[in-house]
């Protein structure tokens, strides 16, 4: 057995042999496995971030009026696309009306497709079924692409045309044609328009693999001359079809739309190092177990994961030093330049978000089909059905990772429900850490409202029902103001409240651990601003408890101190 498709075997004109059928069992399959975990999870949200609710909440003018819903530049095609497909899940009757939970379904089914393209991929390097079929199951059980597809993050129909684009690419531009480098353009550009930042990893990797696949000098220009003008073109065409409606903008709008460039997130900090290390093993295996007790000191779960990533990577490198120099070249650029180019911007943004590592770690697949290569090598009878062994047990891992945050919509619709009869809404304002579940469930049942007291009239006042304040609200929004401007805004806003007369109460930050405040918002900034804003509330208010949510955490009302 060699390397096939490394000398190509998309030039043969008919289609391997059972490839439809295996494509739509596959497909079908892996849809059915994720709905079902989609059902069993009962957790849109996931608990990572509260994205999902207001990805939700953006889309829900392209489900019912499409005509006046504003375009945003930075997904310009996903909630047009997203859109389109909750209504047909409306007519459907699938979570019909709630495009928060619709969102789960699409990404699923955008991931099922995403399986079916690593079978391909797999196929086309090997030129095995078998080993295809269990590249595809390994890459729907890797923990972030297994826990992305049954979440309402909105990363999946992106990262499944982006993962489509490097997988052609990285076979056809080891012969490149003008047919292959349009059509490996264009794909590529469709997935950066459904997420902008997408294009940054893969752009360079892109022209790396021409660059390095084609010998002379006058081609190699060519061909990324051809690649960058059809991907402008893309854009151009895109912008003119949308031109007019609410929020359109031209296609050089589209190219840089800056993006996140300057906000909180953006810049790099030691502190990150550590968190790209979290990111990069979270890709493949989940956090189920990360220490044992009889090892002190021994983090299994970055160490072992650590390990077998730098074995994938190994036997994958050894097989392809067996390969063809050109298509190597091919699959090495397009996916190790994306992995080295997405490290560097990630430690610039967000490194440990699954969203940020998803397309970075895209290497992991067809490194996969090489390993199981090599095992059927190395022990013909046994190899493979060891190895297909081993994904089973990967994705049972995962999931089994996941169990603890399993039903947190349900429990969480009933602790906003106990939140509001802790405290009139329009009599009270929440000081709540901004990454805090309670905000963002505060939020999808009673609306969304920016934090602060600036429009806020005397108590009682009904709308809006959500009125928060927001611990590092300033933060994010003003990270040029100095410690000592933010301490002022935060005690600022609660005396404001207060005057009013309204309750502030503030749910889990009063008694929340140091170490645990800095590790939930470390991205955003350091102990030290931590500690100030955290010493100013123990000093210039006090706090009467009021009870202790099992799922929200201790609530407290605030008076001032004495003296002040």
């Amino acid at each position: 057995m060699t390397l096939l498709a490394l000398s190509d075997p998309l030039r043969h004109d008919r289609v391997p042999r059972g490839t439809l059928v295996d494509l739509a069992l596959l497909v079908v399959g892996s849809s059915a496995v994720l709905i079902a975990l989609i059902l069993w999870f009962d957790n849109a949200q996931g608990g990572l971030t509260g994205n999902g609710v207001f990805k939700s909440l953006e889309l829900k003018p392209w489900v019912v009026d499409p005509a006046n819903a504003p375009l945003y530049p930075s997904n310009y095609l996903f909630y047009p696309l997203y859109g389109a497909l909750c209504r047909l899940l409306d007519l459907l009757g699938v979570f019909a009306g709630d495009p928060r939970r619709q969102l789960t379904i699409l990404n699923a089914v955008s991931a099922s497709l995403c399986t079916g393209v690593a079978y391909l991929l797999a196929r086309a390097l090997t030129g095995d079924r078998v080993i295809a079929w269990l590249t595809g199951a390994f890459h729907l059980a890797t923990s972030h692409v297994m826990f992305l597809a049954i979440v309402n993050e909105d990363i999946m129909p992106s990262y499944t045309v982006m993962f489509a684009a490097m997988a052609l690419g990285a076979v056809w531009f080891a012969r490149p044609s003008v047919a292959r480098v349009a059509a490996v353009s264009v794909l590529f550009s469709i997935g950066w328009l459904f997420e902008w930042r997408l294009m940054f990893p893969t752009l360079p990797a892109m022209l790396a693999a021409l660059w390095l696949c084609e010998p002379r000098l006058g081609r190699r220009l060519a061909w990324i001359a051809l690649f960058v003008a059809c991907m402008v073109a893309t854009a151009t065409v895109v912008a003119l079809a949308w031109r007019g409606h609410a929020g359109a903008v031209g296609p050089f709008d589209l190219i840089w739309t800056g993006k996140a460039v300057r906000s909180v997130w953006a810049g790099f900090t030691w502190a990150k190092v550590g968190y790209l290390w979290d990111g990069i093993v979270a890709y493949l295996l989940g956090t189920g177990i990360t220490t044992f007790d009889g090892l002190p000191g021994w983090d299994i779960w970055r160490f072992a994961t650590t390990f077998w990533l730098l074995g994938i990577a190994g036997v994958a490198g050894s097989n392809l030093r067996r390969a063809d120099d050109g298509p190597a070249r091919a699959l090495l650029a397009v996916f190790g330049v994306t992995f080295l180019a997405g490290e560097v911007f990630n430690l610039y943004s967000q490194p440990q978000d699954p969203q940020m590592q998803i397309n970075v770690m895209a290497w992991v697949t067809p490194a996969w089909a090489l390993v199981l290569l090599a095992a059927h090598r190395r022990w013909p009878a046994r190899g493979l059905a060891a190895m297909a062994a081993v994904t089973v047990a990967l994705f049972a891992y995962n999931v089994w990772s996941i169990a603890p945050l399993r039903g947190l919509d349900s429990k969480w619709r009933g602790a906003i429900e106990r939140l509001e009869r802790q405290g009139d809404p329009a009599r009270t304002v929440f000081l709540l850490h901004d990454f805090d579940w309670t905000m963002v469930y505060a939020s999808l049942h009673w609306g969304t409202a920016e934090p602060g007291v600036a429009g806020l009239g005397p108590a009682p006042q009904a709308l809006p029902k959500f009125k928060w304040i927001g611990f590092t609200g300033d933060v994010l929004r003003h990270p040029d103001w100095s410690t000592e401007r933010h301490v002022e805004s935060l005690r600022r806003q609660i005396d404001r409240a207060l005057e009013l007369g309204y309750e502030v109460i503030v749910v889990r930050l009063w008694n929340i651990p140091e170490a645990q405040l800095l590790t939930e918002t470390g991205m955003v900034a350091d102990a030290g601003r931590l500690g100030a804003l955290q010493r100013m509330l123990r000093t210039d208010f006090v706090a009467t408890p009021v009870s202790v949510d099992p799922v929200a955490g201790s609530l407290y009302r605030l008076q001032r101190a004495a003296g002040r």
